[in-house]
Protein backbone atom coordinates (compact mmCIF):
# COMPACT_ATOMS: atom_id res chain seq x y z
CA UNK A 1 0.00 0.00 0.00
CA UNK A 2 1.26 3.45 -1.33
CA UNK A 3 1.79 6.44 1.25
CA UNK A 4 0.30 9.51 0.38
CA UNK A 5 2.41 12.71 1.15
CA UNK A 6 0.91 14.55 4.16
CA UNK A 7 1.04 18.12 4.86
CA UNK A 8 2.68 18.45 8.23
CA UNK A 9 2.29 21.16 11.08
CA UNK A 10 5.02 22.77 12.85
CA UNK A 11 7.87 20.46 12.09
CA UNK A 12 5.84 17.58 13.67
CA UNK A 13 3.76 14.73 13.13
CA UNK A 14 0.64 15.43 14.11
CA UNK A 15 -0.75 14.86 10.56
CA UNK A 16 0.23 11.41 10.26
CA UNK A 17 -1.29 10.81 14.01
CA UNK A 18 -4.15 11.68 12.80
CA UNK A 19 -4.37 9.45 10.33
CA UNK A 20 -4.15 6.72 12.82
CA UNK A 21 -6.90 6.50 15.09
CA UNK A 22 -6.15 3.00 15.76
CA UNK A 23 -3.01 4.02 17.50
CA UNK A 24 -2.80 7.41 18.91
CA UNK A 25 -5.67 9.64 20.03
CA UNK A 26 -5.31 12.95 20.39
CA UNK A 27 -5.98 15.44 23.63
CA UNK A 28 -5.41 18.73 25.02
CA UNK A 29 -2.30 19.29 27.22
CA UNK A 30 -3.56 20.63 30.84
CA UNK A 31 0.06 22.22 31.26
CA UNK A 32 -0.89 23.91 28.46
CA UNK A 33 -4.13 24.92 28.95
CA UNK A 34 -3.52 26.20 32.20
CA UNK A 35 -0.74 28.67 31.16
CA UNK A 36 -2.56 29.93 28.20
CA UNK A 37 -5.73 30.71 30.81
CA UNK A 38 -3.62 32.08 33.74
CA UNK A 39 -2.19 34.87 30.91
CA UNK A 40 -5.51 35.30 29.28
CA UNK A 41 -6.57 36.05 33.03
CA UNK A 42 -3.54 37.92 33.55
CA UNK A 43 -4.74 40.25 30.46
CA UNK A 44 -8.00 40.70 31.36
CA UNK A 45 -6.67 41.90 34.87
CA UNK A 46 -4.74 44.21 33.28
CA UNK A 47 -7.53 45.51 31.04
CA UNK A 48 -9.17 46.29 33.65
CA UNK A 49 -6.37 48.54 35.85
CA UNK A 50 -5.75 50.51 32.51
CA UNK A 51 -9.35 51.11 31.16
CA UNK A 52 -10.92 52.18 34.70
CA UNK A 53 -8.48 54.47 34.97
CA UNK A 54 -6.97 55.86 31.72
CA UNK A 55 -6.10 59.15 32.55
CA UNK A 56 -3.91 57.59 35.54
CA UNK A 57 -2.47 55.39 32.74
CA UNK A 58 -1.60 58.01 31.01
CA UNK A 59 -0.10 60.87 33.64
CA UNK A 60 1.85 57.18 35.11
CA UNK A 61 3.26 56.57 31.43
CA UNK A 62 3.62 60.53 30.60
CA UNK A 63 7.25 61.27 31.56
CA UNK A 64 8.67 57.99 30.18
CA UNK A 65 11.19 57.94 27.20
CA UNK A 66 8.66 57.05 23.96
CA UNK A 67 5.54 57.75 26.53
CA UNK A 68 3.71 57.60 22.99
CA UNK A 69 4.67 54.23 22.36
CA UNK A 70 4.32 53.30 26.06
CA UNK A 71 0.84 54.64 26.58
CA UNK A 72 -0.11 52.90 22.98
CA UNK A 73 1.07 49.57 24.45
CA UNK A 74 -0.73 49.82 27.53
CA UNK A 75 -4.18 50.04 25.63
CA UNK A 76 -3.57 47.91 23.05
CA UNK A 77 -1.22 45.31 23.69
CA UNK A 78 -3.51 43.67 26.48
CA UNK A 79 -6.55 42.67 24.63
CA UNK A 80 -4.22 41.09 21.78
CA UNK A 81 -2.17 39.17 23.99
CA UNK A 82 -6.00 38.33 25.32
CA UNK A 83 -7.07 37.32 21.71
CA UNK A 84 -3.68 35.47 20.93
CA UNK A 85 -4.12 33.47 24.30
CA UNK A 86 -7.71 32.52 23.69
CA UNK A 87 -6.59 31.18 20.31
CA UNK A 88 -3.80 29.30 21.95
CA UNK A 89 -5.99 27.73 24.39
CA UNK A 90 -8.16 25.85 21.62
CA UNK A 91 -5.37 25.58 19.00
CA UNK A 92 -2.06 25.35 20.84
CA UNK A 93 -3.04 23.04 23.84
CA UNK A 94 -3.20 19.90 21.40
CA UNK A 95 -0.89 16.82 22.21
CA UNK A 96 -1.14 13.25 21.18
CA UNK A 97 -1.12 9.96 23.22
CA UNK A 98 -0.90 6.31 22.71
CA UNK A 99 -4.03 4.95 22.42
CA UNK A 100 -4.94 3.87 26.12
CA UNK A 101 -1.38 4.74 27.14
CA UNK A 102 1.05 7.62 27.83
CA UNK A 103 1.62 10.98 25.90
CA UNK A 104 4.20 11.46 23.08
CA UNK A 105 7.05 13.19 23.15
CA UNK A 106 9.23 14.52 20.68
CA UNK A 107 12.78 14.60 22.37
CA UNK A 108 14.91 14.86 19.18
CA UNK A 109 14.45 16.77 16.36
CA UNK A 110 17.48 17.63 13.74
CA UNK A 111 18.08 18.96 10.36
CA UNK A 112 19.94 18.29 7.78
CA UNK A 113 21.12 19.58 4.29
CA UNK A 114 19.95 17.98 0.81
CA UNK A 115 21.57 15.25 -0.22
CA UNK A 116 22.29 13.56 3.07
CA UNK A 117 21.14 9.81 2.96
CA UNK A 118 19.07 10.02 5.81
CA UNK A 119 17.57 6.95 5.12
CA UNK A 120 20.76 5.36 6.16
CA UNK A 121 20.29 7.11 9.79
CA UNK A 122 16.37 6.27 9.83
CA UNK A 123 18.03 2.31 9.23
CA UNK A 124 20.25 2.72 12.32
CA UNK A 125 17.74 4.20 14.32
CA UNK A 126 15.71 1.95 13.93
CA UNK A 127 18.12 -1.26 14.85
CA UNK A 128 17.44 -0.12 18.00
CA UNK A 129 19.17 -0.86 21.53
CA UNK A 130 20.73 -3.64 19.24
CA UNK A 131 23.28 -1.15 18.26
CA UNK A 132 24.05 1.46 20.04
CA UNK A 133 27.04 2.47 18.88
CA UNK A 134 25.74 2.20 15.85
CA UNK A 135 22.57 4.83 16.41
CA UNK A 136 25.45 7.16 18.47
CA UNK A 137 27.28 7.31 15.04
CA UNK A 138 24.31 7.76 12.92
CA UNK A 139 23.30 11.36 14.93
CA UNK A 140 26.65 12.20 15.15
CA UNK A 141 26.57 11.91 11.15
CA UNK A 142 23.03 13.64 10.90
CA UNK A 143 24.65 16.31 13.24
CA UNK A 144 27.83 16.98 11.18
CA UNK A 145 25.24 18.14 8.17
CA UNK A 146 22.93 20.31 9.49
CA UNK A 147 20.72 22.08 7.29
CA UNK A 148 17.36 22.68 6.45
CA UNK A 149 16.16 20.45 3.89
CA UNK A 150 14.82 17.31 6.07
CA UNK A 151 14.22 17.24 9.40
CA UNK A 152 14.58 13.74 11.41
CA UNK A 153 12.05 13.85 14.34
CA UNK A 154 11.83 11.17 17.07
CA UNK A 155 8.47 10.42 19.07
CA UNK A 156 8.39 8.61 21.75
CA UNK A 157 6.46 7.45 25.25
CA UNK A 158 8.37 5.61 28.01
CA UNK A 159 5.87 4.21 29.82
CA UNK A 160 4.28 2.44 26.47
CA UNK A 161 7.83 1.96 24.88
CA UNK A 162 6.89 3.08 21.91
CA UNK A 163 9.22 4.73 19.56
CA UNK A 164 8.37 6.51 15.82
CA UNK A 165 10.86 7.94 14.16
CA UNK A 166 9.36 10.37 10.76
CA UNK A 167 11.13 12.74 8.08
CA UNK A 168 10.05 15.83 7.27
CA UNK A 169 10.72 17.39 3.80
CA UNK A 170 10.84 21.20 4.15
CA UNK A 171 8.95 23.21 1.13
CA UNK A 172 9.54 26.69 1.43
CA UNK A 173 7.24 27.43 3.68
CA UNK A 174 5.44 23.64 3.69
CA UNK A 175 6.19 20.55 5.56
CA UNK A 176 5.66 17.68 3.83
CA UNK A 177 5.70 13.78 5.76
CA UNK A 178 6.59 11.95 2.26
CA UNK A 179 7.05 8.67 4.12
CA UNK A 180 5.51 6.77 6.92
CA UNK A 181 7.22 7.32 9.88
CA UNK A 182 8.33 3.83 11.18
CA UNK A 183 8.34 2.62 14.76
CA UNK A 184 10.99 0.51 16.75
CA UNK A 185 10.49 -2.46 18.01
CA UNK A 186 9.21 -2.08 21.72
CA UNK A 187 12.25 -4.40 22.85
CA UNK A 188 14.68 -2.45 21.49
CA UNK A 189 13.12 0.87 22.55
CA UNK A 190 16.58 2.98 23.52
CA UNK A 191 16.92 6.12 25.30
CA UNK A 192 17.23 8.31 22.59
CA UNK A 193 17.96 11.48 24.34
CA UNK A 194 21.01 10.48 26.35
CA UNK A 195 21.92 8.88 23.29
CA UNK A 196 21.49 12.30 21.25
CA UNK A 197 23.40 14.02 24.41
CA UNK A 198 26.10 11.44 23.94
CA UNK A 199 26.69 12.27 19.72
CA UNK A 200 26.43 15.64 20.46
CA UNK A 201 29.30 15.52 22.69
CA UNK A 202 31.51 13.10 20.27
CA UNK A 203 30.70 15.42 17.39
CA UNK A 204 31.64 18.63 19.92
CA UNK A 205 34.87 16.75 20.40
CA UNK A 206 35.53 15.94 16.60
CA UNK A 207 34.94 20.07 16.17
CA UNK A 208 37.17 20.96 19.39
CA UNK A 209 40.28 22.34 17.66
CA UNK A 210 43.60 20.34 18.74
CA UNK A 211 46.46 22.45 20.30
CA UNK A 212 49.95 21.27 20.18
CA UNK A 213 50.81 20.83 23.68
CA UNK A 214 54.93 20.65 24.04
Amino acid sequence: MTFTPLRSRSRDLSSWFATRPDLFVSERSPRRSTTWLLIAALMVILMVVVYASPDATVALLGGRVRSGLAIGGAFFLPPTVFAASIAMFFIGTRRWRVKGGGALTNPVVHGVAAGFPLDQATAALQRGSSDIAGIVDALKTVIAHRGDDRLLTIWTSESDRAMYIGVIRVDGKKLWIDSEPVPVDPALVFDVKELDRAALREHAGLDRPRTDRR
